[in-house]
């Protein structure tokens, strides 16, 4: 292409005098491989600015479904939270009375009728009725709700507290994970494995007494909670040494260990 010219002229309309440009042929090559360069640059961009376009849309669709899963999430934990809540609310309540989901309508009739009177005044909200022993301060009820004389299970008792086989305590036979039920109010001492125990709950009544339950499936509390009387703590279980599902239940005041039979209400 070297020493070859293209000859450009421009004629005005209203001037017979021609203007002539030498226009070397390598400007032309140059501006044509310009021109190819951006109409592949324009191309791209346009592409990309398509894509980025898709990708905004996209994200915006995600992120108001996002926040709509989310919201709905909070509707579901809170509807967990209420049915959970029914349910430990329901259990205590069942544990407390000994009524243990009866289907016995006679059994629930008798039930009935001893607790007809029971009623509290609403003017007497504040202190506890017990019959024939009076009313009750609130420091009395307070008292009575960390003595542990719970049922801790529905279950049967397998194996009794003996000192002389060096069974400090009472087994409870009953079905893989049902619940167990602090037997009075307090603070959780400890929550976890403990050796051939398995995995044990210990409370501290704060009066002197305090009770173990061991061998669990789950464990429902933590060190530090204060649990009240016939609340969940866990469910029954075979972990440590043990042969079959059941619950070792046991009782200690001040130091000495206790037989927790005479503390259940049946």
């Amino acid at each position: 292409m070297k020493g070859k010219y293209y000859i450009v002229q421009i004629i005005p309309e209203d001037s017979k005098e021609i203007k002539k440009y030498r226009v070397n042929t390598k400007w032309f090559f140059f501006l044509k491989v310009f021109l190819v360069l951006l109409l592949i640059a324009a191309g791209f961009v346009v592409y990309n600015a398509g894509r980025i376009g898709r990708t905004l849309v996209q994200y915006e669709k995600m992120r108001t479904a996002n926040a709509q899963l989310i919201k709905q999430n909070a509707n579901y934990e809170e509807l967990f939270f209420r049915i959970d809540s029914l349910w430990v609310l329901e259990e205590r309540i069942q544990n407390i009375l000994g009524t243990f989901i009866e289907n016995d309508s006679g059994k629930i009739n008798s039930l009935i009728d001893k607790n007809r009177f029971a009623h509290t005044p609403s003017q007497k909200i504040d202190v506890d009725y017990e019959g024939i022993h009076g009313w009750k301060p609130p420091e009395e009820k307070i008292r009575l709700e960390h003595i542990p004389n719970v049922i801790p299970v529905v279950g049967i008792v397998s194996k009794k507290f003996s000192e002389e086989n060096d069974h400090l305590g009472t087994d409870f036979s009953a079905q893989l994970g049902d619940p167990v039920f602090a037997s009075g109010s307090g603070t959780v001492e400890f929550a976890g494995q403990k050796d051939e125990l398995g995995n044990t709950i210990v409370i501290n009544h704060e009066n002197g007494y305090v009770t173990s339950y061991s061998h669990l499936k789950d464990i429902r509390t933590r060190k530090g909670r204060t649990v009240g009387k016939g609340e969940i703590i866990g469910t029954v279980g075979k972990t440590g040494n043990t042969s079959g599902p059941h619950l070792h239940y046991s009782i200690t005041k001040n130091g000495k260990e206790l037989d927790p039979e005479l503390f259940i209400n049946y």
